[in-house]
């Protein structure tokens, strides 16, 4: 977590705040006119969860690095509406439960087991809830400058392997598409937004 902690001060940045804006009205289009109880996975400095706190909605950021959540938490100090958590769900389970929204960005390849976590996000989600995924589509490894020491376990996820984790966690995918492009290293790396709902 050392690379989180250390880049948490100067993560936000305004095409990161604008990405944000974007993904948010992706996620937005699945998502029923009511007061949500909002879950960030690897929430970072809440830039993603922040675009959900409108109105009557709450919102749980959790994530392993300290420093991320120590931004977080002064960004979101004067709000009752926000709350966060250091805890690392792949070892560790969240006792909160029933959120309408469960979303993350860019964090599921830093999980080892990331099947796994998506089965315990299963058994937090509201019967008619949703968890939106965002995150690199397959590449060749050279999206990150360092992989092991940024703690990157996986080079993305293909349609295919996502469609795997719908049929091991017991939920349905209920859309999967590209909305965004990152163009690095005289390449394009695409990002995916994949949305799970109950089976």
């Amino acid at each position: 977590m050392e690379h989180f902690n250390q880049a948490a001060n100067t993560w936000d940045t305004p095409e990161k705040a604008e990405l944000s804006v974007h993904y948010a009205r992706e996620i937005s289009n699945y998502l029923k006119d009511q007061p949500l109880h909002v879950l960030e996975v690897g929430c970072g400095t809440g830039l993603l969860g922040a675009q959900f706190i409108q109105g009557q909605n709450n919102l749980l950021g959790i994530d392993t690095s300290k420093g991320m959540l120590d931004v977080f938490n002064d960004k979101f100090k004067n709000n009752p509406q926000v709350k966060s958590r250091l805890i690392n769900l792949e070892n560790e389970n969240l006792s909160e439960k029933n959120f309408h929204l469960i979303v993350s960005s860019m964090a599921f390849h830093h999980l080892v087991h990331p099947e796994e976590v998506l089965k315990k996000l299963k058994d937090l989600l509201a019967a008619e809830g949703i968890i939106a995924i965002i995150d690199l589509d397959q590449e060749d490894g050279s999206f990150h400058p360092d992989p092991k020491n940024m703690g990157v376990h996986h080079f993305g996820f293909s349609q295919k392997r996502l469609e795997s984790w719908e049929q091991s966690a017991g939920l349905k995918m209920l859309a999967w598409k590209i909305v965004h492009t990152i163009h690095k290293n005289e390449k394009d790396y695409p990002l995916f937004l994949a949305i799970f709902t109950l089976a």
